[in-house]
């Protein structure tokens, strides 16, 4: 399938190819976003919190994860080629390829999440067994993704108003005055003010390595960084809040259980599945970039097929994912957090450029910073938890990189 072929090229994108508008990638990344797992995060804040406090963690934590995002979405534009290709620069092919790994195992999670909050919602509705659900939006993700980004483009056209009238609904729902009184109670849960900034961060962050991926189909800087900037902060800040506050209302973080909560009607949770194709095929094709830089002759459609059947598989067998929500997002920022700081000092402190054909078999200077920042995470996580873990994180990674860096390139 040719559209999909040429979107796993992992050479630079000829000018012509560069056609995606801000409202394309806006589309994109919102409708990503615009996700169960969005109101997951929300509502693993909700028990914690007052709905203002909540309110103020989740604008807070949206501004400073989706600001990162759209500082390292300048990229995309700037060099054309996709974020694994970029990344070899600072972490060499070695590296770039340990990267990749990383990134096909966490999406085999988001895609088996994903899968498993659909299924619930689907049996809810239409009766049936989950699992049989799973495996259907689990194909249907599969399907959009094998003809590419501008496949993606245009269901999210259609699919984002329609997960819209959902996230309206559900305010409008919020709003009632049985629904205010159980907003008005405080919050009963044990996390701090900087652990529910870590939460949500973590969430803005999980989406760091595709960060140039789809904005290298756009030729002008300031359009993508706005683009990922209003889709991600839209989408985080509205539905995050609303999951903070069924979240309050249901004491858990489960989709469905907000959804009918808070008095929507079940037809609700028809949407609400769709939402996960949004995302899932966004994750598939993170994944298969990922492999092509593991693999450069991977076939595309039998890589979608693969990474969708394991994503899956992984969803059935284990059903109770939500469970392990929260320390799955700890995961995923102690991982991601040290490699956008250091992509962010190589390319916006040190200016470096990438040497596309000739690059490094690997760098100490980065892995070590890498490991640094992973080690300062779980410190500031299980040691020093009333620091929060973001900012030593970044601040960490950052500056070893920065000293371990040669002032000219390895």
């Amino acid at each position: 399938m040719p559209p999909m072929d040429s979107g796993l090229d992992l050479s630079p994108l000829p000018l012509n190819q560069r056609r995606s508008s801000v409202l394309d990638v806006l589309l994109v990344f919102a409708g990503a976003n615009i996700v169960t797992t969005t109101l997951v995060t929300g509502g693993s804040i909700g028990t914690s919190f007052s709905l203002a406090d909540g309110a103020a963690v989740v604008f807070i934590g949206t501004l400073v994860g989706t600001g990162i995002l759209a500082l390292l979405s300048r990229l995309g534009p700037r060099f054309a080629v996709p974020s694994m290709v970029l990344l070899r620069q600072p972490f060499g092919d070695r590296g770039s390829q340990a990267i990749s790994l990383l990134l096909v195992l966490t999406n085999f999670a988001w895609i088996a999440l994903n899968n498993v909050i659909a299924g619930k919602a689907l049996a809810n509705l239409a009766g049936g067994e989950e699992w049989l659900w799973s495996v259907a939006v689990g194909a249907a993700a599969v399907a959009l993704t094998l003809y590419g980004p501008r496949a993606m483009a245009l269901f999210n056209r259609f699919a984002v108003p329609l997960l819209v009238v959902v996230g309206v609904a559900l305010t409008v729902a919020l709003s009632t005055a049985e629904n205010r009184a159980r907003l008005a109670l405080p919050g009963t849960g044990s996390l701090s003010w900087l652990g529910g900034l870590d939460l949500v961060i973590g969430y803005q962050v999980s989406w760091s390595l595709m960060f140039a991926d789809y904005t290298r189909f756009q030729r002008r800087e300031s359009r993508a960084a706005l683009a990922v900037f209003l889709g991600m902060t839209l989408s985080s800040m509205w539905l995050m809040t609303l999951g903070a506050a069924a979240g309050k209302i249901g004491g858990a973080n489960d989709p469905t259980a907000m959804i009918l909560g808070v008095g929507l009607p079940i037809a609700a949770l028809l949407l609400m599945a769709l939402s996960t194709i949004t995302t899932n095929f966004v994750n598939l094709y993170l994944s298969s970039l990922a492999v092509r830089n593991l693999w450069s002759a991977a076939p595309a459609a039998r890589t979608v097929l693969t990474l969708g059947a394991i994503g899956t598989a992984l969803g059935l067998a284990s059903p109770n994912l939500l469970d392990s929500y929260a320390g799955f997002m700890g995961w995923i920022g102690s991982s991601f957090l040290p490699i956008v700081a250091i992509v962010i000092v190589h390319f916006f402190s040190l200016h470096r450029e990438p040497d596309l054909p000739a690059t490094r078999t690997g760098s100490i200077a980065a892995m070590a910073a890498w490991a640094a920042g992973v080690a300062t995470y779980l410190l500031a996580l299980h040691v020093y938890s009333n620091w929060g873990a973001t900012l030593p994180t970044l601040l960490v990674s950052g500056l070893c990189y920065r000293i371990l860096c040669r002032p000219s390139r390895d």
